[in-house]
């Protein structure tokens, strides 16, 4: 099955074509302007980008200006797309051959997004969703251990190293933030459990960066599980 938006690239017509996506760039200028965060969004969204952000990424768009409302909208439309990976990879389904379609890799520190004028499409992957990030620590061994991101940022102000805090985020099990809300409240994909303004503020509370990328690896990991048993289940009878 082939992404609609994506027909364009197979010589369908360009009403089908899928818009040029949004630089980070550019979201970072409209914020700094001075524009209302909900019309930042609103040309994010109309553009269909979403970006593959780092936890350490969010802090560095604050610092530039982004509010919190925006980087917010950011990580849920980050969410929403793993999520919508995550339903085509177990159902055997492509998006399509146009990098557009896929959460853009990012730099912040260059201010760059996007693929490279010529890329394709992320390769296929048998053990995660196609266009998932490679920094995102999937498949996961199974943890007993529990952390929250309270425990985290415990564990910072007790000073505790941050090569340390990292290892037990990465053979923890993150708890209160996979299917927070329910997974079909309100709106049709569950809501970020972690959220990017978050994710800035812990940084403003002294949780270095490292820290921060680990936690967002470890939290999309844990959704793309989360999701991938959810739809396996989907219409089964119990």
């Amino acid at each position: 099955m082939l992404c609609p938006v994506c027909l364009a690239g197979f010589g369908l017509p360009e009403a089908f074509a899928l818009p040029q996506p949004l630089a980070i760039a550019e979201v970072v200028k409209m914020s700094q302007s001075g524009m209302d965060p909900n019309e930042v969004t609103r040309r994010i969204r109309d553009t269909r980008t979403t970006y593959a952000l780092h936890g350490s990424d969010f802090a560095k768009l604050k610092a530039l200006g982004v509010q919190d409302a925006v980087l917010d909208y950011l990580q849920q439309s980050f969410v929403d797309d793993i999520d919508l990976l995550t339903r085509y990879w177990v159902q055997n389904a492509l998006l399509g051959g146009c990098p557009a379609c896929y959460p853009q890799p990012i730099d912040v520190d260059k201010m760059e997004s996007g693929y490279a004028p010529a890329a394709i499409a992320p390769p296929y992957q048998v053990s995660r969703p196609t266009g998932t990030p490679d920094w995102v620590p999937y498949p996961q061994a199974v943890h007993s251990a529990l952390i929250t991101v309270s425990d985290v940022e415990r564990m910072t102000k007790d000073g505790m190293p941050q090569t340390q805090i990292v290892e037990r985020i990465n053979n923890s099990l993150l708890t209160h933030v996979i299917g927070v809300g329910g997974t079909l409240a309100v709106r049709s994909q569950p809501l970020a459990g972690l959220s990017g303004s978050e994710l800035a503020q812990l940084h403003s509370k002294g949780v270095d960066d490292p820290v921060l990328d680990a936690l967002q690896g470890q939290f999309l990991a844990q959704f793309i599980e989360f999701e991938r048993l959810r739809y396996q289940t989907w219409g089964k009878k119990k």
